[in-house]
């Protein structure tokens, strides 16, 4: 049986792609801004129209001018649109049709493929005459207004009768876990996920902040499915001149309390500096399993690419002493997939209920093998121990009084535990309760 079809949302910037995107989708996913420009990459999701399941793709806005990023960009779209089933063009009904408009237009008729012409932005449908240059296409249009959900009913009816015969495969609606990539702009997340999906879905340019928008892209992996989300690369928003930038990276910190588990992407060609301990803080305050990635491995001198070196660039970020260090190349594609392996290993973990007796007595032991005290210098000696939670992994440890462990034995105990219960890649979190 056949892939699912697929719809491709395409267009100039600005004229609402995203806004209709996320009406037909039913909830907010693209990232929605006035400015031109905002969706770069291409995203696509599983939506079900009229009783029929299709993958709807919304795209970059295409560009005239002759830059690097716009090339990249047009030549994406005119990809995705060469693979699509049935391509949506959308025009801005409130403006006259622009030249570069109509000639990607008809570059894309030129694909044989389905198009459905679309004007948006009609706020009153039934006394809306389209500017006179919109008759030079002989296009048969469908006039809708996405913002306020008007016509969007005839549109998805064109939509099921164009494609009503193809035959489609039932689409695999289990869950999958997200793995979010996350990091600093221009340490090569795109390049890592580009490397694995064997793609060109996400735009790679040497230029931080190319990624503006949380893009999902489903892949699989030892019979793994995965959805692996990367995100706009994260900078103190006092760093950040443009607003749509902002908003992405806004956007990202959301995603990582979204996720499943988050692979951190260092440059470890380069120094670590302030810009990835701060991505660090806020990776663990999202309380996620994490794997720290360290990418462009390929540059390093073979005398320099060593353990004790990763040791180093590891002990950095003290308190993800819990997340497994992988040198990569997203380059050469070295240790790529060892993360995706990982990811599967430590959600397995999660999944593994732990006796809660057998535990206590793991605590009671490590308790013995070194004293620890609390912020008043008091032996920690908890009446009890309870698991509240193991996603995240919550400890909740009942005692006499709720004064917490000194920092450094909390730390101890932390890592004694993550040894002992092999939670390698597992945040765990203690709180201290005061009981009778």
């Amino acid at each position: 049986m056949s892939a699912i079809p697929l719809i491709t949302i395409v267009g100039v910037p600005n004229t609402g792609k995203s806004t209709l995107f996320n009406r037909i989708l039913g909830k907010r996913k693209a990232l929605v801004h006035s400015l031109p420009g905002m969706t770069r990459d291409i995203f696509r999701q599983k939506v079900e129209i009229n009783d029929q399941w299709f993958d709807l793709q919304d795209s970059g806005g295409f560009f005239l001018d002759k830059e690097i990023l716009t090339v990249e960009i047009n030549k994406k779209i005119f990809n995705a649109a060469e693979k699509s089933d049935l391509i949506i063009f959308l025009f801005d009904g409130k403006r006259e049709l622009l030249g570069y408009e109509k000639d990607m237009y008809l570059q894309i008729k030129k694909l044989h493929k389905p198009i459905i012409p679309v004007l948006n932005k009609i706020d009153n449908l039934d006394q809306f005459i389209p500017p006179l240059t919109y008759f030079e296409l002989k296009a048969d249009y469908i006039y809708v207004s996405a913002e306020h959900n008007l016509g969007v009913e005839v549109l998805l009816d064109r939509i099921t009768s164009f494609l009503e015969n193809s035959e489609q495969a039932a689409p695999d609606l289990t869950y999958a876990p997200r793995i979010s990539i996350m990091g600093k702009p221009n340490v090569g997340k795109s390049s890592m996920i580009n490397k694995i999906v064997n793609d060109e879905l996400v735009i790679v340019s040497p230029l931080p902040g190319t990624t503006r928008d949380s893009v999902d892209l489903e892949v699989r992996r030892n019979r793994q499915r995965f959805i692996l989300v990367d995100n706009a690369g994260i900078r103190k928003l006092q760093k950040v001149k443009e607003d749509t930038e902002s908003a992405a990276v806004i956007r990202a910190e959301k995603e990582m309390r979204q996720s499943d588990i988050i692979i951190f992407v260092i440059d470890i060609s380069k120094r670590i500096d302030q810009n990835d301990l701060l991505i660090a803080q806020k990776i663990i305050k999202a309380a996620k399993p994490v794997i720290i990635a360290g990418n462009k491995a390929d540059l390093l001198e073979a005398d320099t690419a060593s353990n004790k070196f990763f040791g180093r660039i590891h002990e950095r970020f003290n308190d993800l002493y819990f997340a497994p260090f992988v040198a990569v190349s997203a380059k050469t594609g070295k240790n790529i997939f060892q993360t995706l392996d990982l990811a599967e290993s430590i959600l397995a973990k999660l999944d593994k209920k732990i006796k809660l007796s057998s535990f206590n007595e793991l605590v009671k032991r490590l308790l013995r093998e070194k004293k620890l005290t609390t912020a008043d210098h008091r032996i920690f000696s908890p009446k009890y121990i309870s698991i509240e939670s193991q996603r995240p992994f919550f400890i909740k440890f009942h005692c006499k009084s709720n004064l917490k462990l000194k920092t450094a034995d909390e730390m101890f105990l932390k890592k004694r535990l993550t040894q002992e219960l092999q939670l390698e890649g597992i945040p765990i979190f203690f709180k201290v309760s005061a009981s009778r």
